[in-house]
């Protein structure tokens, strides 16, 4: 089931690559549509999708949305049920570096989502809500006018916020916070439109 997901998800947006210009523009495409990967396990949050839309030259939004996870486990005295998605917001500044060699950098706010329910304490839902902030550094190969590839790193800093709620075993009321770091690096392919 995990992979039917992967796979209807890249078909949804490999269709956003292939659909033509619906208006005519001048000089250069000025959005880009693509899937980002952090790993070559598609699942989890490995890969991701992106959008982004130049504001003023060489200075683009980008929207990023992490892998939503749907994790249903169905074991013979138990069901575990997993649920986590996130969303990022940011500014790239682009700066040629020759004719198909791009660089990008700028800010990057993110927040995601976790819950998890079990039917060993049904009483207890552990949610956890992690924003953060991170710096884009990119490169990006252009093929030809349309097609694509990224190399990216994003150092980050995270904040996660976790509520066990509930009267069941492990719960507790309050918040509890963990601060911490993250730096991967991920390969992107895109459509210029």
């Amino acid at each position: 089931m995990k992979n039917s997901i992967c796979l209807a998800f890249i078909a949804l947006f490999g269709g956003f690559f292939f659909v033509s210009d619906l208006q005519a523009q001048n000089g250069s495409p000025k959005r880009e549509v693509g899937l980002q990967f952090g790993s070559l396990d598609l699942n989890g949050a490995s890969f991701s999708a992106f959008f982004k839309k130049e504001k003023k030259e060489n200075v683009y939004r980008r929207i990023r949305v992490a892998t939503g996870r749907i994790q249903l486990d169905l074991l013979e005295e138990q069901t575990n049920f997993n649920f986590n998605v996130g969303m990022a917001i940011g500014r790239e500044k682009r700066k040629s570096l020759d004719d198909k060699l791009v660089f990008y950098h700028g800010p990057e706010f993110a927040a995601s989502v976790s819950i998890f329910t079990s039917e060993v304490d049904d009483d207890v839902t552990p949610i956890l809500v992690s924003p953060s902030f991170g710096w884009v550094l990119g490169l990006q190969h252009s093929f030809n006018d349309r097609w694509a590839i990224n190399i990216e790193t994003i150092p980050s800093f995270r904040a996660s916020f976790n509520y066990y709620g509930g009267d069941g075993i492990g719960s507790a009321e309050g918040l509890f916070l963990g601060v911490g770091g993250s730096n991967t690096v991920s390969l992107s392919v895109l459509r210029k439109f």
